[in-house]
């Protein structure tokens, strides 16, 4: 176990990467499922991963930057999680991985390297921004720019990772996770941004385009898929949700 500077047990004292209320709703999650080995996927300073190993998780926290990491207590193993993960295969029952995958250049890579390190049935749990919630849908129209993708990036500065590259859609997401051989179980946020509330007389419209946008659809395996999606996607969590909260599992 590494040792580091100002390393605590108290999650309080480490900076959150994601919003608190998004770290609230992944403890409220995974506090519902059994425990086991769990590895989380850019830890930063630790503070999720202190609080899933409270939960009974026994947690192996990964990130580029050892420096930054603080939890005392927590297995923390440098890894850069854009590349091979330095784990054997079916090493986990669990990985989470929070406001991090938009960051990477290959996402495929990346999920499959998170299928191969978990056990038949393993689970994963991603939080991403929510890039097609009402709020952010007008504020593309306007600007050409997503809520919560700051804009535009630097192309000047060299950083060993990235910013907001690959912003995910939630059908974009599912298609990355149903290719790599998962299965989404479970689709959430953290809470609905009043902004987004303000926009919410347009749902009726929202279904009506969705629906008219699928229905074209030739394979009919993909028909009964699309069906699904656009139940999820123009649910209330994902048209008014800040965070898309999205629990997947590695089928066998």
């Amino acid at each position: 176990m590494a040792a580091f500077p100002s390393a605590t047990h108290d999650y309080r004292r480490l900076r959150p990467y994601a919003h608190p209320r998004t770290h609230d709703r992944v403890v409220s999650l995974m506090s519902k499922l059994p425990r086991g080995r769990l590895l989380e996927c850019a830890a930063g300073e630790g503070g999720i991963s202190l609080r899933l190993q409270a939960l009974g998780f026994g947690v192996v926290a990964c990130d580029i930057d050892p420096k930054k990491f603080h939890a005392a207590g927590v297995r923390f193993c440098q890894a850069d999680i854009s590349r091979e993960l330095p784990f054997a295969g079916g090493s986990f029952d669990y990985v989470t991985c929070l406001e991090s995958i938009e960051h990477l250049e290959n996402q495929f890579h990346f999920l499959r390297e998170c299928a191969r390190v978990l056990r038949p049935r393993g689970k994963i749990l991603i939080t991403t921004p929510n890039i097609a919630g009402l709020a952010s849908r007008v504020k593309f129209f306007l600007t050409g720019f997503y809520s919560l993708v700051r804009e535009p990036l630097s192309e000047f500065h060299d950083l060993p990772f990235h910013g907001h590259i690959h912003p995910l859609t939630f059908y974009q997401l599912r298609y990355l996770l149903h290719r790599t051989g998962f299965r989404i179980r479970h689709v959430g946020t953290d809470f609905y941004r009043r902004s987004s509330l303000a926009w919410l007389w347009l749902y009726p419209l929202v279904r009506l385009f969705t629906l008219t946008t699928m229905r074209h659809e030739p394979d009919p395996r993909q028909r009964e898929a699309n069906e699904e999606i656009r139940k999820q996607f123009t649910s209330l969590p994902l048209l008014l949700g800040r965070t898309q909260i999205i629990l997947a599992e590695r089928l066998a």
